[in-house]
């Protein structure tokens, strides 16, 4: 069985390993913290109850329970530990949505978007992400196709996150890229770091880091 053939059976299990040896760069800061997939996925639930909130998604008061999200801290963490983003979206459109269940509470959404990936250009984004809502959590699979023209990359991507009490959305995540084209050979096998933000005014954009 090849290595492609067992990531698209076991994504998140091979990620886990994949990012356990390695993730904890990400989140060390003044304190020791713990390392791992597990982390990074799970910043945002940990928040709330953390002692040391410089290391968590957001800061929380104990005072009155607020929440807000650092965008700006974690985008720091994950370019001092992998460099630049190496791909960005901005401007994502809504094409569908469906509500798939009510118990759980799951949505499917679909969107196109526009980005900019390094060393291959301008591209196009088309995805549908599978929601779970577990207030506050909130928890997704997807798939999509990233195309320049007649060039095309697959992916299958997870993420989890929350909203904060200015109706901020954070969700952080993992990618694995996929494509026989040479144009989109250099993302072939590669696996994303990446942070989705949408703001309370339905402005958002995705940052996503390459694992080396």
């Amino acid at each position: 069985m090849s290595c492609k053939d067992s990531f698209a059976r076991y994504p998140l299990f091979i990620t886990i390993i994949i990012m356990g040896t390695g993730i904890v760069l990400m989140f060390q800061n003044s304190n020791t913290i713990e390392a791992g997939a597990t982390t990074f996925m799970q910043d945002n639930s940990n928040s709330t109850t953390s002692s040391t909130p410089s290391t968590a998604v957001a800061t929380t008061s104990a005072l009155n329970n607020t929440f807000y999200h650092d965008s700006d801290g974690e985008i720091n963490k994950l370019t001092s530990a992998f460099g630049l983003p190496f791909y960005e979206l901005t401007d994502a459109k809504d094409t569908g949505k469906e509500v798939l269940n009510i118990d759980p509470q799951q949505t499917k959404d679909s969107y196109i978007a526009q980005g900019n990936m390094k060393g291959i250009g301008n591209v196009t984004e088309y995805g549908t992400y599978i929601s779970t809502y577990s207030s506050p959590e909130i928890s997704s699979t997807g798939k999509g196709m990233i195309v320049q023209n007649d060039n095309v990359a697959t992916f299958t991507a997870e993420d989890t996150g929350k909203y904060d009490n200015d109706g901020n959305l954070l969700l952080k995540g993992t990618m694995f890229f996929q494509s026989d084209d040479k144009k989109m050979e250099s993302i072939d096998g590669k696996i994303g770091l990446y942070l989705y933000w949408k703001d309370a005014n339905g402005t958002d954009w995705t940052k996503t880091w390459l694992w080396k």
